[in-house]
This record gives structure tokens, C-alpha cells and sequence, in this order.
């Protein structure tokens, strides 16, 4: 079975040609501006061919698990913390690994500056994580243009989402200059567990996992946390879980179920369990209260 999309969860956007025409007389953003975007996790069977290619640079982000892309003759393995940029006109075919599907974030773009942000195009670049490597930063300015998709395509919002098309694609590009806002706390302990939280708020992590990164022992890492936060390093790794389902809640059309998956919860109820504790209301709830 392949599939170009319908996975649960997905998010995708595609500019109509009316709309891209307008892009294309706005001196503003004319030079650099996408025409499609999307996030697809966990998207089993997931698989496009496109023999002629397109007329735009494709970037590819593997946020987990892993995929191959073909380009030409040559065939290339994308692994999660990975990205991958498509040139225009070149034979391609992308999909995702059958037993650990890959989760992406995608981007089409177009514009005379396209090819200044496609230097590093057909080869799969890893962005390490570390303690600042900003990777949830990168997946809210996705985040933020979807939001304001959401609400059409006024031209306001056209303007606002090709501009920060610029610093998104500049997290890919230039990766030493976006870390640099996380790198002046980086030998502060609590900022560098609390930066390596939110790398990894799909994951069960336990207090160890946490107290390692810093260096310190457990037992006195959690005292310095708790002194300098009020919360213990698990509650406010939950606390950031939350948080993050709650723009997820707000953002998104998400199934709880997906919301749950996607902030490391494997069981739904234990979710909406600890979601009420923390929100004081249940995750359906907070939605309707939200609408």
C-alpha cells in the first residue's frame, strides 16, 4: 500500500495558483515564498514519485523515525534529526521506512532566493542535539505558519508566513547562528537540563536521564531544580509536556489520541489523566473551552 498523504494527524497547506500569483506581485515577499507545507507523523506507507521532479525546492525534515529518498540514480537514507533538500526539475521518489515510518515536516518553495537556501541540496544533514540545539524552537515557527494559515490567506498573513519562511529555512541553513540564543546558558545546569526537556518531549525520561546531561548527581541536581523552580525535574518535564499538547490542542485538529502519541504518552487515559491534574480540566474539555 502507498499512500501521498491522509495519515492521522497530518497537517498540510497548498497555495492555490490565484493565491501564489499574488505572492509573485508582492515585491516583499516575491523572492522567497513557499507553496506548500505540511507535517505527516508517523506516516506509514507514506510514498511520492515524481519523474519530472517540480518547479520548486522540496525540504524534508525527519523529526523520528526514517525514510529513503531517491534522487537521479542515487539513493539516500533519511534518519530522524535529519533534513533533505529537493532540487527543482530533478526525477525523484521519497518514502518512508516500513517499520519505523518517519515523521516530517515538509516544505515546497519557490522564489528568485530559493536556491541561495538550497546549497546543501541532495545530501542528508544530521542536526545533532545538544544543549542548544533549539529543535522545538524550529518546529514552533512550523507551528506558527500553520497557525496563520489556518486563518487564509489575507494578505497580511501571506506576508507574515513567507517572511519567517526566511528564518525557518535559516535554522536548516544556519545552524550555528540559531543555536547561539541557547549557547549563553549553556553552562548553567538548570538551563541545559531544561533546554534538553523540551529536545525530547516525546520521550519517558527519568531523573538520572535528566541529572546526566548536567554533569551533577541526581540527588543534588533535583535539589538545585526544586530551589531554583518551585517543581521537581519530572513535574515540570510533565508541566512541558502539557504545554506542549495544549498548542497542539489550539493549533491543530489533532485526535486526543495523536496529541497524546506525540507528547510521549503511549496511553491515552493516563494522558487526560495527567493533563486534568495539571490544566484542571480534561483535554476535551480545554478544546471546547478554546473554540
Amino acid at each position: 500500500m502507498k499512500k501521498t498523504d491522509g495519515f492521522p494527524g497530518q497537517i498540510s497547506f497548498v497555495m492555490p495558483e490565484k493565491i501564489e500569483e499574488l505572492i509573485r506581485k508582492n515585491p516583499l515577499i516575491s523572492d522567497l515564498y513557499l507553496t506548500d507545507i505540511g507535517y505527516y507523523p508517523q506516516a506509514s506507507h507514506h510514498f511520492r514519485e515524481r519523474g519530472a521532479g517540480t518547479s520548486q525546492f522540496i525540504l524534508i525534515y525527519c523529526v523520528d523515525g526514517q525514510g529513503e529518498i531517491r534522487v537521479g540514480q542515487t539513493l539516500h537514507t533519511l534518519l530522524a534529526d535529519q533534513f533533505f533538500i529537493i532540487p527543482p526539475w530533478t526525477s525523484h521518489t521519497y518514502h518512508s521506512d516500513e517499520q519505523i515510518p518517519w515523521s516530517i515536516y515538509w516544505i515546497h518553495f519557490a522564489g528568485a532566493k530559493a536556491g541561495f537556501f538550497a546549497r546543501l541540496a541532495c545530501q542528508s544533514i544530521a542536526i545533532e542535539r545538544g544543549k542548544s540545539s533549539r529543535i522545538s524552537d524550529r518546529i514552533d515557527l512550523f507551528s506558527e505558519i500553520f497557525r496563520n494559515l489556518d486563518r487564509g490567506f489575507s494578505v497580511e498573513t501571506l506576508e507574515f508566513i513567507n517572511l519567517t519562511l526566511y528564518y525557518l529555512l535559516c535554522s536548516f541553513t544556519h545552524i550555528s547562528q540559531f543555536r547561539l540564543v541557547k549557547e549563553a546558558g549553556e553552562n548553567d545546569p538548570i538551563t541545559q537540563s531544561i533546554n534538553f526537556m523540551l529536545e525530547n518531549l516525546r520521550r519517558k525520561l527519568r531523573l538520572d536521564n535528566i541529572a546526566a546531561q548536567t554533569g551533577l548527581s541526581a540527588s543534588y541536581y533535583s535539589t538545585l531544580f526544586q530551589k531554583r523552580t518551585g517543581h521537581s525535574p519530572i513535574e515540570y518535564f510533565i508541566q512541558l509536556k502539557i504545554q506542549r499538547a495544549c498548542r497542539l490542542l489550539d493549533n491543530t485538529g489533532w485526535l486526543i489520541a495523536d496529541v497524546s502519541r506525540e507528547t510521549g504518552f503511549d496511553d491515552q487515559f493516563y494522558f487526560s489523566r495527567t493533563f486534568r491534574k495539571v490544566m484542571g480540566m480534561s483535554p476535551a474539555e480545554y478544546r471546547k473551552r478554546r473554540v
